[in-house]
């Protein structure tokens, strides 16, 4: 709980990527159907970066080989849905491909998938806004930066 007057904690929520295929790897929330996909949520302490709290968390806690951070960062503020503001990055290999299956450092049950794929799918996803950020991270239409996903 946070104290009148202050802001609460923000999460980082990185999205590992696979550019080379344009997929990207999502857990699923729930273990009752349906399943609702979504990105691991990590808290940000105090005055820490983003590219450090996925240092921390990505490279450190889950042991993920060599990584690069997309110049796009998404941002959700707070609201009566969302307890804290969440920041999205996009997280790619630092060369051409991942040396290892990165989908089962994060997380037994992860799953790669396209855009097109719950798009088309009806699969259920949380946020759904991820998909126009990663739709716009591929076709190269969002700008350096943080942007709004509201």
């Amino acid at each position: 709980m946070t104290s009148p007057g202050r802001a609460p904690a923000a999460h980082l929520r990185p999205i590992v990527i696979d550019p080379a295929a344009r997929r990207f790897l999502l857990v699923p929330k729930r273990t009752v159907a349906p399943a609702v996909w979504s990105v691991p949520a990590h808290p940000m302490r105090p005055g820490e970066s983003f590219r450090r709290t996925a240092a921390r968390c990505l490279r450190h806690e889950l042991r993920l080989p060599a990584l690069r951070i997309a110049a796009v960062t998404g941002r959700l503020p707070a609201s009566d849905q969302r307890r804290h503001e969440e920041y999205f990055i996009l997280v790619a290999p630092a060369v051409r491909v991942w040396p290892c299956d990165v989908r089962l450092l994060l997380a037994p049950d992860a799953r790669w998938w396209t855009t097109a794929e719950l798009r088309d799918g009806g699969t259920q996803l949380e946020p759904e806004v991820l998909l126009d950020l990663i739709d716009g991270y591929w076709e190269g239409w969002l700008p350096d930066g943080v942007v709004s996903l509201e």
